[in-house]
């Protein structure tokens, strides 16, 4: 039987749950969406406690409005069941992506970030601090937009939270929290700021910067211990990246950044910037005791080092004196929950009214349209920003419509102050494929950069003029054209069927360049060019260029590329080894495959190699081991062999029009390359 919750929410699935929360999948019967309903567990609605933390989350997502913070839609109680309604979330959480394909990239982990920023600084502009960031609560949409949930909200005790037994509150998860967190002590916004380094740490590394076999473990960690620096893991990590997280995560508090303004004017130069000096973790001398709440009935213990001092006699209290202080105690918990029951009994009896969707009007017709529905000017907020949209176009809205609210509701609408402009860097003389980069990196999408080769007398491939010209104020979205040299041109002869030294012959001919020569099966005549790339027979290219050749090589020779200054194919590997590169293997053993050209192809197969690079291991053996996939097999072992030195294969994958070919790549069992290709 389906469940209808207060005359409006039809119960679907559970979607999620905590220690002392349900979270359920519901349809909004008057209204027709999708919404998500968070239920306190039955075995809590009687314990004054934990109804009272639950109805703290209510009244902190009510004063907020944002577009990275879920939306509270509604709160109420039916027959003893305390339930929060709030916007439904059609994706993974944060914790979900990472497990799926972490560590993220670094512009994606820091576009996250940046998001989860906007909505922390938001929320601590309403002295809201949050005191649970951790990738559980942050909720991706289809779109990338991150959805920050949970605030206020106080967990029951699990395996992964500790709790300070003398005042009844959850401090936090533990992997997640910060030092003063583990030490019970106050919490401000540099509280959410640690906890935004680990999951910055998580995100970029895949691992997290302490673990233990406890909750306390952990908690020690984090107060005294040093974790291991992100890059150690993750060299891909610019040093501007890395400054973020260790400054996020340093454990004095007042070492940290003063707010989330802060670290998000870091990232914004991060990617610009990205070698400067290590940030150098300043050194915090503090001889103060650590209180570290009691978990599972671990106590605190001396220094059995010292001798132990003789107690101080101990002065007996009157009773009446404890007593007296117990009264006052339950008074405050009283009050505190008759004033919590009250403000949320008087959330729920505000009437709702309904907000109109006003994205894509104008300023003055989107505040005239929201007045003509009933809200005042006072609840009319503003933001503007750069954006795609016209000037003056409101080009999103919080909460969005057409929806329901509480008649008191503000409403805060974005509206564009036109495309963002940029200062047109100078280019000239610049290589081109350089030139692009800069102005990627500047904010242009790919698409709106055109490349144009002229004639000129400079060098082949460097940015002769733009357009605009170096110093004019260019819109985002508009056009920039790129005009390189293209230098003096020539024409790709085909060599397709040719010997390597005819080939060669008629590459000079052509005032071209011989590039690299790959050998590997083909069924083709023995040791004639079956492939040219980059540029076909017939291209014009500008004189000097380089063309690297394929070779097929049916002779039991499976090498990696040869040289451009042997002629005859250079040193492919001998059966045995799988191929060599440049610097040879000569420490490796094991076997490959047979590398003779399969027979009976298709007569519109395709080679398309994949080149295999096992660095330098210092003298160390590792056990390498290839597979490949492709039309003439699943899982196939191209090589299994031990190596101490510099290996490279050049792994053919015979594909055909629509099919697909993998190349995996093992070390000492461990797979640390995949190469997909598609035909």
């Amino acid at each position: 039987m389906v469940k209808l919750l207060g005359g409006r929410y039809e119960i679907e699935e559970q979607i999620g749950g905590g220690g002392m929360a349900v979270v359920y999948r519901a349809a909004d019967t008057l209204l027709g969406r999708p919404v998500a309903v968070k239920m306190l567990r039955p075995q809590y609605a009687g314990d004054e406690e934990f109804v009272r933390r639950f109805r703290q989350e209510a009244q902190s997502a009510a004063r907020l409005s944002h577009p990275n913070i879920v939306n509270l839609y509604d709160v109420g109680t039916v027959n003893g069941e305390y339930f929060i309604v709030m916007e439904y979330v059609d994706g993974p959480t944060l914790k979900d992506v990472i497990r799926e394909r972490g560590p993220l990239s670094v512009p994606e982990a820091l576009d996250i970030t940046r998001q989860i920023c906007d909505a922390l600084e938001h929320a601590h502009d309403h002295h809201i601090i949050h005191r649970d960031i951790k990738p559980h609560n942050i909720l991706l949409t289809k779109s990338g937009m991150v959805k920050v949930t949970d605030f206020g909200l106080a967990r029951a005790m699990t395996g992964n939270t500790l709790t300070h037994h003398h005042e009844s509150s959850v401090l936090g998860s533990v992997h997640y929290f910060s030092p003063e967190q583990a030490r019970g002590g106050m919490t401000d916004i540099k509280t959410d700021i640690y906890s935004l380094g680990v999951v910055m740490y998580e995100m970029l590394t895949r691992e997290l910067p302490f673990s233990g076999d406890s909750p306390v473990s952990v908690a020690l960690k984090h107060l005294r211990s040093s974790f291991v620096e992100p890059r150690v893991l993750n060299p891909q990590i610019p040093q501007s990246v890395e400054n973020v997280i260790l400054r996020c995560l340093v454990k004095s508090p007042d070492a940290r950044y003063a707010d989330m303004r802060a670290v998000k004017a870091d990232l914004a130069d991060a990617l610009i910037h990205p070698n400067v000096p290590k940030f150098v973790v300043p050194e915090v001398v503090s001889d103060e005791t650590i209180a570290i709440p009691v978990v599972g009935g671990i106590s605190s213990s001396v220094d059995e080092d010292k001798p132990a001092s003789r107690p101080a006699p101990v002065k007996k209290r009157k009773w009446w004196r404890s007593a007296l202080w117990t009264l006052v105690a339950l008074g405050v918990l009283m009050v505190g929950a008759f004033a919590a029951y009250y403000i949320v009994m008087d959330l729920i009896q505000v009437p709702n009214v309904s907000l109109p969707n006003v994205v894509g009007q104008s300023e003055t017709a989107a505040v005239n349209h929201l007045k003509q529905a009933g809200f005042t000017a006072s609840q009319i907020q503003e933001q503007k920003a750069a954006n795609a949209k016209p000037k003056g176009v409101v080009y999103a809205q919080d909460p969005q419509g057409p929806t329901e609210v509480k008649q008191n509701r503000s409403v805060t609408l974005y509206i564009s102050t036109g495309p963002p402009q940029i200062t047109m860097p100078n280019l000239q003389g610049v290589p081109l494929d350089q030139a692009v980069t800069t102005l990627e990196d500047a904010g242009f999408p790919s698409s709106k950069i055109q490349e144009q080769p002229v004639n000129s007398t400079e060098n082949a491939g460097l940015v002769v003029q733009t357009q605009p010209a170096a110093g004019a104020s260019v819109s985002m979205d508009g056009t920039v054209v790129l005009q390189y040299s293209q230098g003096s041109m020539t024409t790709v002869p085909n060599v397709i069927n040719m010997t390597v030294n005819q080939a060669k012959a008629a590459l000079a001919s052509a005032n071209l360049q011989l590039g690299q020569i790959y050998q590997m099966p083909y069924p083709v005549q023995d040791q004639t060019v079956f492939k040219m790339v980059p540029y076909a027979a017939g291209q014009q290219v500008p004189t000097g260029t380089k063309i690297d050749l394929y070779v097929a090589n049916n002779s039991g020779g499976s090498g990696g590329p040869a040289g451009s200054q042997n002629a005859t194919g250079g040193t492919g590997g001998t059966s045995g080894t799988g191929g060599t590169g440049s610097t040879g293997s000569t420490g490796s053993t094991g076997s490959t495959s047979s590398t003779a050209p399969p027979t009976n192809l298709p007569s519109n197969t395709e080679v398309k190699p994949v080149e295999v690079i096992v660095p330098d291991p210092s003298g160390k053996n590792i056990a390498v081991q290839i597979v490949k996939s492709d039309i003439t097999g699943k899982n196939q072992t191209y090589a299994d062999q031990v190596i101490n030195s510099k290996t490279t294969w050049t792994v053919p994958l015979y594909l055909t029009p629509g099919s697909t070919g993998e190349v995996r790549v093992y070390e000492n069992g461990n797979l640390v390359q995949r190469e997909v290709l598609s035909y």
